[in-house]
């Protein structure tokens, strides 16, 4: 693209923009450093070579820190309600994380593997150490209740006796907008920015967070729709019982402007304690699938 020619037809959002060139409209977001645009470039090099149905393909730009594909009018994304937005978004994590037979991500510079561990941990720390400025929105009791399930949670994960699996790519965030239905009808992946190394199970834990408050929570719903969940440890459910939606979505509400943290809020409040209502349930149902 000739960034001379083009123009803007809206923000979308800080840092990404729908562009006019030409007859075509394009989206255009900024990375928030020039690695993370050479990793996202990097990934969608190696997937468009095996697997060009995962992805959007990346135009060229002459900006470094620009990731610009064609805009897709009428797109939407998935909508983790919809038994077949489940089944077509594990499919594709799942062929995501199988480009390991195929492909070194080891060898993909920018790419590299975490804790998981560690960062839920670092994130109870910091939910703990916050806790009273979330008692203007939640009970005593109901902060006490998550910090309670997110510790307990962590206590057990740091016990896992689990056989290390394949590294592969993971897409590192799950969230139901990365999963495009795109003008073709197609459900791809979209934005890799947070992509890194790691174990499969890992994402189809994070992939379940996000899903189960779409349905209940209910475990043995999704399970028994998904049989493709069979692949997953079955020692690794407890990382369920860890709130991380709750965590994180706490921590994200109490550092947005006011006018945005009051919107934001509307939404958060009500799905908290909805979800505690449901937690403990959850854990008597991991424990149960655990041990069959």
């Amino acid at each position: 693209m000739d960034g001379e020619k083009a123009y803007i037809v809206e923000e979308v959002k800080p840092n990404i923009w729908k562009y006019k060139y030409q007859s075509n409209n394009y989206f255009v977001k900024r990375a928030k450093q020039v690695e993370i645009a050479e990793k996202v470039r990097a990934i969608h090099r190696q997937l468009g070579r095996l697997e060009p149905s995962l992805i959007l393909p990346i135009v060229q730009s002459d900006d470094e820190q620009l990731i610009v594909q064609v805009w897709q009018e009428g797109s939407h994304g998935a909508n983790f309600a919809h038994k077949k937005d489940r089944k077509e978004s594990l499919k594709l994590l799942i062929a995501l994380h199988d480009t390991h037979k195929k492909i070194a991500w080891q060898r993909v510079p920018g790419l590299h593997t975490y804790s998981q561990l560690l960062k839920w941990q670092m994130r109870h720390m910091r939910f703990k150490s916050r806790r009273n400025e979330f008692r203007a929105f939640l009970t005593k009791e109901e902060i006490d209740q998550i910090l309670h399930y997110s510790d307990k949670s962590l206590q057990l994960i740091a016990l896992e006796d689990v056989p290390e699996k394949d590294i592969t790519l993971l897409h590192g965030d799950v969230v139901h907008h990365n999963f495009l239905w795109c003008s073709d009808g197609q459900l791809r992946l979209i934005d890799f920015d947070l992509a890194h190394l790691g174990e499969a199970d890992d994402e189809y834990i994070l992939w379940l967070h996000r899903v189960l408050p779409a349905v209940d929570y209910d475990l043995a719903k999704v399970f028994a729709e998904l049989p493709e969940l069979k692949r997953l440890d079955k020692r690794k459910l407890h990382r369920l019982k860890y709130p991380n939606e709750l965590l994180r979505e706490w921590l994200f509400a109490v550092d947005l402007p006011l006018e945005q943290q009051l919107v934001f809020l509307d939404y958060l409040v009500p799905f908290t304690k909805r979800a505690l209502t449901y937690w403990p349930k959850l854990w008597y149902d991991i424990d149960r699938f655990v041990k069959k």
